[in-house]
């Protein structure tokens, strides 16, 4: 008589170190099992849900207990069910993938329910940022098309518009002229700005200080109503880059703090030498440099923080929703990465970080 082999593990140590969350309940509707992925998803401890009836804890996540319910009563499946999940500490919300299942025992008998939680949150990163390139890519090209198209006609509106004002005296009309020679020139600049983000960038990198750099912003920004405390860092050496585009990016980024303060407001500019660090794309590691550009303005909503770099998109009355696309552009060129840390009333913070020569 062969004797069955006993596996090296139990059952519950199996179900303590599954990724997923698993949450059971009995035929009363009771929690039986809560693993620790479930903790860690819910932000709630076991020892608050096991043994209490189901929607006693899960107020803010009803889906998971009306699932639940209908899976043990109707017999209704769910398999793969996206669901935001309200987290109980941080209060924030995740995508997950949720599957139910019926429990039964060794005779056939209802005992329960299951539902297997899977969070999405890496997969709808990967999805988006997969969409976002792919749209930015379409965009380019559509830019680049239609900026050489628009800007012949422009180039003859614009000198029609000269040569009228030579031969016309009256003030009036030559008010009109001006008017149509100033917004020739506004879609011109947008053009290039489309040009800009479309084509790809030649670099000419050469070492250069990225204080004077900054300094020469602040000085071109400076002006009443606004004020900058500058905290650099003088162990820094020079870093290599493009000195033009570079000084593109922390215009493009002091202009956007200087524009967001009320009367009185302040600009941070801060440098630090980082030893190590790991960049979010790409994974490798080196000495970098960050520049932060911290104020204390109206901030941005939430909202339109996850449409910031997309072309076109801006809150300003005259802007060409460009600036920022191009400014993500040029650093990650260089091979850097930028990050923007903001809440409306509490002010805006972006970090650059630029890889040392």
């Amino acid at each position: 008589m062969t004797q069955e082999k006993k596996t090296p593990f139990s059952y519950e140590d199996l179900l303590e170190s599954l990724a997923e969350g698993v949450i059971a309940i009995d035929t009363e509707m009771k929690v039986c099992v809560f693993n620790q992925s479930a903790e860690k998803l819910l932000e709630v401890s076991r020892s608050l849900v096991v043994g209490k009836p189901l929607g006693e804890y899960f107020r803010r996540n009803p889906r998971i207990a009306e699932m639940l319910k209908e899976t043990l009563e109707e017999g209704r499946l769910f398999a793969e069910y996206e669901e935001k999940l309200f987290r109980r500490i941080t209060g924030d919300t995740i995508p997950a993938g949720i599957t139910t299942s019926q429990l039964f025992d060794a005779e056939g008998n209802l005992k329960g329910a299951a539902a297997l939680i899977r969070d999405l949150s890496g997969i709808k990163s990967l999805e988006e940022g997969s969409l976002r390139k792919e749209r930015l890519a379409y965009l380019g090209t559509f830019a680049a098309n239609l900026a050489h198209e628009i800007r012949n006609p422009l180039s003859g509106m614009r000198g029609a518009a000269q040569l009228l004002a030579r031969r016309i005296k009256d003030p009036a009309h030559s008010e009109y002229l001006e008017v149509i020679t100033k917004e020739a020139d506004r879609l011109n600049a947008i053009l290039n700005g489309m040009l800009d983000f479309a084509k790809p960038a030649k670099l000419r990198k050469k070492p250069f200080n990225i204080h004077k750099a900054l300094d020469s912003v602040a000085f071109l920004l400076n002006e009443p109503g606004s004020s900058f405390i500058k905290s650099y860092d003088p162990s820094i050496p020079e870093i290599s880059g493009d000195e033009n585009q570079l000084k593109q990016v922390f215009l493009n980024l002091v202009k956007n703090a200087k524009e967001s303060l009320s009367e009185g407001g302040v600009i941070h500019l801060t440098t630090r030498a980082i030893t190590e660090f790991h960049l979010v794309e790409g994974g490798s590691a080196g000495r970098m440099v960050s520049l932060e550009i911290k104020d204390n303005g109206c901030g941005i909503k939430p909202e339109d923080m996850e449409k910031i770099f997309t072309p076109f998109f801006t809150t300003k009355h005259k802007g060409s929703g460009l600036g920022m696309a191009i400014t993500l552009k040029i650093v990650k060129e260089h091979g850097g990465h930028l990050k923007i840390d903001s809440a409306p009333g509490k002010g805006t913070t972006v970090t650059v970080y630029l890889p040392l020569a």
